[in-house]
């Protein structure tokens, strides 16, 4: 942690550029300049990365298993910064992953539960959306003075009142839904600027709207949202990267990604901001595994993007604040997508909302030492209560509605990580005092596979003009 009693670097540079604009006759502006600035804070969003697919996080899979992709910027994040070990996306599919990021909700909270109105993952055809009423990561922020840029993949909704300028975002650049999808659109504000391709490379595309932003806010706080549409299938790569990887067309996007990750690093320290800014790095979800083709590697755990396994919703994820985060660290404590919300709110001095969210404020865990505030973590899918973990054991809940359908167990994912062996019959004590916690999250979330509403889920925002 930066020394309290010393002035933070931003405010050294403070006082010279005060002293410089008094002595011109900008006292007031000079006043101003000389208050504490909150950091700047960054979001960098891949879509379907596995968690084996960065160099700092590869390990080799037993056989023929994918080699490692070369991304010397994101690994030399991981060097300069914290390297999480447990961290859980908020979903194993794009929008209730996106929904539970900038909500610090379990989707269920917030809408994104059962698939009544075809409400899973959006589509073009979709009248659904994240409720106006829900408060935004991006609200928070910009409640306490922050500029708020979005940057790529949207998918939360593309009706009026669920676009990214309505949701707390004062500039929006990307598209709206998946690459997949059609007509893929790229929208500026509220406009649509033009049609894309679906196998149209888009990364240096939103990464320069996103250097952009910061050369234009660099004087003032600001928080941007950059989340990539890549390595989403159809894979799509700048000619320059082709070849570059021997995991094929996939591990050539995430050496593109590392790239331009490379180049918006860079212009922090340009700007003389880079101890001003904590920049957090994850993927909404693990990769896709039915689809043929090039894809990512969850190892060493099992399943992939859409399973319950931990395949699906384990992310490599870097915290990097330089002169603030102890550089060098690996961070095995349980952290959570929905935890940036309260974090980030903590670091910006800004309240948090005053519905109930599910996120916790992780920073005594990222800087003291401390344990995880996560007791408990539910994997949910379409309102469905899927597995529930508690400590280091994982219940996986039989689900019916699954093809096939999946088994119930019970595993010890810090002896057991990749879920081979399951201990219901040797552990019956934990299971039973699993489905007690989980009966909790049922009463107030919901559980489609039971048929049960909980007291505490939240309409989904549908627009029916």
């Amino acid at each position: 942690m930066t020394d309290p009693a010393r002035p933070s670097p931003w405010t050294r540079r403070a006082l010279l550029a005060g002293g410089a604009a008094a002595a011109g006759g900008a006292a007031l502006a000079a006043a101003w300049r000389l208050r504490p600035r909150p950091p700047n804070l960054v979001v960098l969003l891949t879509d379907d990365q596995g968690f084996n697919d960065l160099g700092c996080y590869y390990r080799p899979p037993p056989g023929q298993g994918p080699g490692p992709i070369d991304t010397p910027r994101l690994d030399r994040m991981a060097a300069e910064g914290v390297r999480l070990t447990q961290f859980y996306d908020g979903a194993a599919l794009c929008t209730p992953s996106r929904a539970a990021l900038l909500t610090g909700c379990y989707p269920p909270r917030v809408g994104f539960g059962a698939k009544d109105r075809g409400v899973g993952v959006l589509t073009p055809e979709s009248r659904g959306g994240l409720a106006a009423e829900e408060v935004t990561l991006a609200e928070v922020l910009r409640s306490a003075g922050y500029a708020t840029g979005c940057f790529g993949k949207w998918h939360l909704g593309h009706r009026p009142p669920f676009r990214p300028t309505q949701q707390g975002f004062d500039t929006y650049f990307g598209i709206p839904w998946s690459n997949n999808q059609v007509p893929l659109v790229l929208i500026r504000g509220e406009e649509v600027v033009r049609r894309a391709d679906p196998r149209e490379p888009l990364t240096e595309l939103f990464t320069r709207e996103a250097l952009s932003f910061v050369s234009a806010h660099r004087h003032h706080p600001f928080f941007v949202y950059l989340a990539y549409s890549a390595p989403h299938e159809p894979l799509a790569v700048l000619p320059q990267f082709r070849g570059r990887s021997p995991r094929g067309k996939y591990g050539d996007e995430i050496v593109e990604i590392d790239h331009f990750v490379g180049l918006l690093l860079d212009a922090l320290a340009d700007h003389g901001l880079d101890e001003d800014t904590l920049v957090v790095f994850a993927s909404d979800n693990g990769p896709w595994l039915d689809i043929p083709g090039d894809h990512g590697s969850a190892w060493p755990f099992r399943g992939g993007k859409g399973d319950p396994w931990e395949g699906g919703w384990r992310s490599p994820c870097l915290w990097r604040w330089p002169g603030t985060l102890a550089a060098g660290q690996v961070n095995d404590e349980v952290v959570t997508a929905l935890d940036l919300l309260p974090t980030f709110a903590r670091l910006a001095g800004a309240p948090l909302p005053a519905a109930p969210i599910d996120g916790h404020d992780v920073w005594p865990v990222l800087t003291a030492g401390a344990p995880s505030p996560t007791e408990a973590f539910a994997y949910y899918a379409r309102g469905r209560l899927e597995a529930l973990r508690v400590g280091r054991y994982k219940r996986v809940f039989a689900d019916p509605v699954r093809t096939p359908p999946t088994p119930p167990g019970l595993f010890d994912l810090e002896a057991d990580p990749g879920e081979t062996t399951d201990l219901s019959a040797a552990q019956p004590d934990e299971l039973a005092r699993i489905d007690t916690v989980a009966d909790g999250f049922r009463a107030r979330l919901g559980d489609a596979i039971r048929g049960v509403t909980g007291s505490e889920q939240r309409p989904i925002g549908y627009f029916s003009g």
